[in-house]
Formats: structure tokens, sequence, C-alpha cells
């Protein structure tokens, strides 16, 4: 709302590096990008990962153990490896169920620069009524009916919807109640100018790099 236009890398520079991975949260701010969105699950030992899917080899994710993990051939990394980032850039931790709030806050609490968001509006809701130290956001597709209303009955003071709803008077009726908006996942020029000249904060985009030049040229 008076900060310059955001780019934040989605899960990274994932067409450069895999998705969710150390190597891939580096080339993001390598290329210059505000931050990094990234995916958070708990698995069934308590082990908090960087994680997207539900499923692993048609194996729910989260009925694995992190060794149990590693045996399908697939490393994922843990939360606790970006503390590495903690107070370096910014960082939107988008937790993909809820019901861990607990675990999630003993790992995140004194990270500065961290926004926790969810398409599972539960947390939300949950991390609010346990005085989370950090700023929280919902997650969205399509167009809620009042979603500034919404947002700040939840407590969330940043809006992340898919970008291909946004509009001016979203972004408007946000910004009247004190959220942010940075929408997923533009991955033009085009798409990025016209968020940006409806008002939005920032992206959260699959080419960060390409961003990043486009917002520093125009």
């Amino acid at each position: 709302m008076t900060e310059p236009f955001l780019i934040f890398g989605h899960r990274g520079s994932p067409k450069r590096f895999p998705e969710n991975t150390i190597a891939s949260f580096d080339e993001c701010l390598r290329a210059g990008a505000d931050g990094f969105e990234t995916d958070l699950r708990l698995m069934f030992d308590r082990t908090a990962v960087l994680y997207h899917d539900d499923d692993l080899d048609d194996v729910e994710f989260e009925s694995l153990t992190f060794s149990q993990c590693a045996e399908h051939g697939h490393l994922v990394d843990r939360l606790d490896e970006l503390a590495r980032y903690a107070g370096r850039t910014r960082m939107i931790l988008e937790v993909k169920r809820s019901k861990w709030e607990p675990v999630l806050l003993e790992y995140i609490s004194k990270w500065p620069n961290v926004v926790v968001a969810s398409f599972d509006h539960t947390v939300i809701e949950e991390l609010r009524r346990r005085g989370a130290p950090f700023p929280l956001g919902v997650t969205f597709t399509g167009y809620l009916i009042d979603v500034a209303s919404y947002a700040e009955r939840l407590g969330a003071t940043y809006a992340f919807p898919n970008y291909h709803f946004v509009d001016e008077a979203m972004v408007t009726s946000l910004h009247a109640r004190g959220i942010r908006v940075i929408p997923y996942t533009p991955n033009r020029p085009r798409e990025w100018q016209r968020l940006r000249e409806v008002g939005c904060d920032g992206v959260i985009t699959d080419h960060p790099g390409d961003a990043v030049a486009w917002r520093d040229g125009a």
C-alpha cells in the first residue's frame, strides 16, 4: 500500500530449481526478489517440512514419516532449514492443513518478516486465537463476497487471491481495511502490469527473476 511493488517467488524459483528447496529459494533471492512463498506440511512423525502435494507415489503424504519419505526416493527440506533466511528476506508460509498450530508456533514465532497463510481459513482463525506474533493471510480462489470484512474478521492483514479474479474493487475494499493484496501466480508482464495498475501490493510468480527485471525496467 505504501511500499514498492513486491516480487515473491512461488515456491522459490521453480522454473530453474526444484520447488520448495533451498536451491530454489537461493536462486529466487539471487535474482533480486523481495522474498518467496513456500508450502508447509506436518508429517506423521511430527516433522514439519516444505511440501505442496497431498500425495507421494499415491500414498497420503502426511501418513509418512520423514525417513519413509526418503525411502520413496524423495528428499524434502525441513521447516527449520528456513531459519537461515529469518531476518534476511520476507517469507510467505502457506500451511496446507490445520491441526498443528502449536508446532508451527514453536518453530517460527521468533522469525521476523514472515506471513502465515492458508486456504484452510480455520488455520488463520486458530493462530489469531492463540495470539500469533506474526501477520496472517488468507489464500483463496474465486471472488469472495465481502472479502474485506471476512478477512478482517479472521485477523488477516494479507490477502493472497488467485490473480485471475482480482479487480480494482477487490483491492480497494481490502486496502480500506488495511489488508495488503498479493495475488498468485501471474507469470506474464501484461498480468503483472494489470495487477499493479489496479493497486496490488505485489505478486507471487513462477518467474521471479523476470518479474524483478520487468519491475525495475518499468
